[in-house]
């Protein structure tokens, strides 16, 4: 037989008759709203915590297994960083090399682009003379 809201009604209605509103009210209280066969029993719950038990000590291996892969692709990723800083070092190294090259050949180029000067000057001055020396030769003659 199911037990419904109306089975329900009549056995509190039939407790009030025999015991009174009071204890009828706590005896409905106390009976579970649905039927016996609904309510788990301490075997049942004990089953259930052994399952669950063995499904987180399931769920703690594949966590301590994933961690620990994860801890070596960190420890991978870790000395990967090292080599690129060591690249990266090797590079600051070059590039300061290149910069002290570059510093000498500005040197030179000031060095020869002042002694090419002081040939131009020396050579306008000399053509300046020789012209104006030629002109005078011209007039006199």
């Amino acid at each position: 037989m199911t037990i419904d809201e109306r089975h329900r009604l009549a056995l509190a209605e039939a407790a009030k008759r025999v015991l009174g509103d009071d204890p009828a009210v706590t005896l409905m209280e106390l009976l579970p709203p649905v039927g016996w066969a609904d309510v788990a029993t301490r075997r049942d719950l004990d089953s259930l915590r052994t399952g669950l038990q063995a499904e987180i000590a399931v769920l703690r291996g594949e966590m301590h297994r994933e961690i620990g892969e994860l801890r070596g692709e960190i420890g991978g990723l870790r000395g990967e960083i090292g080599r690129l800083q060591g690249e990266i070092g090797g590079l600051q190294g070059e590039i300061g090399g290149l910069q002290g090259e570059i510093g000498g050949l500005r040197g030179e180029l000031r060095s020869e682009m002042a002694a090419l000067s002081r040939r131009l000057v020396l050579w306008l001055v000399t053509t300046v003379f020789a012209t104006f020396a030629a002109s005078l030769a011209v007039r006199l003659a």
